[in-house]
C-alpha cells in the first residue's frame, strides 16, 4: 500500500511549523511526511524523540519554553496533550487547559498565523452510533478528556475573534496505524477510522487551505458508515480520504 500523503514531485511549502507533541501517539507516524512538505518543522515534546537529535524538549506548563520556540513561526500545529481520560485536577488540567491556554496565548504574542489544533471525536461521542454527527451539532462529550478538547476549540474560537488568528480544529476519529487489530475487533472503531497517511494529509490540508477564519472539521478515512460528517473537511479543507475500511480488509483477508 502507498502510504505517501503527497504526490510525487511535490514542492516543499515556505512554511515555519511548530509541531507540540510531534513525539505522540499520532505525531511519530506524522512528523516524517511534515518535514519532507514544510520548510522547517520544529519538533517540541516533553521528552527527546527518538531519531530527532533538534527536539526541542519542554512541558506546556513552560511557558518560557513555548515562547523560545514559538519565535519566527507561522503555524502552531498544536497536539501536545494528556491523550486520553485521566484524572482531571491531577493530569488533564496541566497539559489540556494551562498548557493550551499557554500555547495559543503565547502563539498570539508571537505573531503566528494559524492554529492548528488537534481535537477529537470524544468530544461528540455520546450521540447515538447509528447516527452521522455533523459539525454543527453541539459537544456531546464521552469522557473529561474530550470536554477539554471542547475547551481548546473555544479558545480558538475567542483567539480568531479577538486577535486574528486562523484556528482549525481537527476533530479526529480513531486514529490507528494499518496494522492495527483493533480494527477488526472494535466495530465502532472501523466507522471512525483516521489512517496514518490521511491524517498526514488532513492535517497538510488545515495548514495550507486559504482563508479558513474559525473552523471545526471531523477526519476520518473513508468508512462503512460515515459516522462523522467528512463534508465540512471536503469543503473547507478540499480534504479527501484515500485509505478506506474496505481495501484494509482486501489486502489483509
Amino acid at each position: 500500500m502507498d502510504t505517501s500523503p503527497l504526490e510525487p514531485g511535490a514542492d516543499r511549502v515556505e512554511q515555519t511549523v511548530l509541531f507540540t507533541g510531534a513525539g505522540g501517539r499520532i505525531g511519530k507516524h506524522i512528523l516524517a511526511p511534515l518535514k519532507a512538505r514544510y520548510r522547517t518543522v520544529r519538533a517540541f515534546d516533553r521528552q527527546p524523540i527518538p531519531g530527532e537529535p533538534d527536539t526541542l524538549v519542554g512541558e506546556l506548563e513552560d511557558a518560557a519554553a513555548l515562547r523560545a520556540a514559538m519565535e519566527g513561526v507561522d503555524t502552531l500545529l498544536h497536539f501536545a496533550a494528556q491523550a486520553d481520560e485521566a484524572p482531571f485536577i491531577e493530569q488533564l488540567v496541566g497539559p489540556n487547559v494551562i498548557g493550551c491556554y499557554n500555547a495559543f496565548q503565547i502563539a498570539q504574542e508571537c505573531g503566528v498565523k494559524r492554529i492548528v489544533f488537534a481535537s477529537t471525536v470524544q468530544t461528540v461521542g455520546a450521540y447515538p452510533q447509528e447516527y452521522t454527527i455533523q459539525i454543527a451539532d453541539p459537544p456531546r462529550p464521552v469522557s473529561l478528556y474530550g470536554a477539554t478538547k471542547v475547551f481548546g476549540e473555544v479558545m480558538g474560537r475567542w483567539y480568531y475573534d479577538h486577535h486574528g488568528i486562523e484556528f482549525v480544529g481537527l476533530r479526529i476519529g480513531g486514529f490507528q496505524p494499518y496494522d492495527s487489530p483493533g480494527l477488526r475487533k472494535y466495530g465502532g472503531l472501523r466507522n471512525i477510522w483516521l489512517s496514518p497517511r490521511d491524517c498526514a494529509t488532513l492535517v497538510m490540508r488545515a495548514i495550507e487551505a486559504p482563508d479558513v477564519g474559525y473552523a471545526l472539521v471531523f477526519g476520518t478515512s473513508r468508512t462503512p458508515f460515515e459516522r462523522l460528517s467528512l463534508t465540512p473537511a471536503r469543503e473547507l479543507l478540499g480534504y479527501e480520504p484515500q485509505d478506506s475500511i474496505a481495501d484494509l480488509d482486501e489486502q489483509n483477508p
